[in-house]
């Protein structure tokens, strides 16, 4: 399996696969969480930062660019965990996105929902349904 064990190699990792995925334009903010029970709730929001995790994530869900919520499966989830997994070889980042979606897996095997991945293109765009709005509440 492939390692990153550098700053260097994740920043590599991350350039070629933003440049793989044609048409991409990072999101200002995205994040995966849980619609259960009416409601979508998010344990970490990424505003800004962490663009490795972000075009993973836009990968697996097929976004390029713009304002788009997308429903996973567990399965899908797990795909982006296992393609963000090589980023743990560098002990120099904590990899918050990795350790929260792992968190969210295995609370969605316990307690059920549906794991919603959330891109924002521009703060100003209007929130695109109800996963989206309850995001922006999230960050505001």
């Amino acid at each position: 399996m492939e390692q990153w064990a550098t700053k260097e190699e994740i920043n590599a990792a991350r350039e070629r696969l933003e440049s793989g995925h044609t048409g991409y334009q990072r999101p200002v903010a995205y994040a995966v969480g849980v619609y259960r029970d009416g409601e979508t709730a998010f344990g970490l929001t990424n505003v800004g930062t962490s663009p490795l995790p972000a075009i993973v994530l836009a990968i697996e869900c097929g976004h390029t660019c713009g304002t788009a919520t997308y429903e996973l499966t567990p399965a899908r989830l797990a795909s982006a965990m296992d393609a963000l997994a090589p980023a743990e070889a560098c002990v120099e980042l904590k990899h918050p996105n990795l350790v929260e979606w792992k968190r969210l897996a295995a609370e969605l095997e316990d307690k059920g929902g549906q794991p919603v991945a959330v891109f924002v293109g521009d703060l100003s765009d209007s929130p695109v349904d109800q996963h989206d709005r309850a995001f922006r509440a999230a960050i505001a």
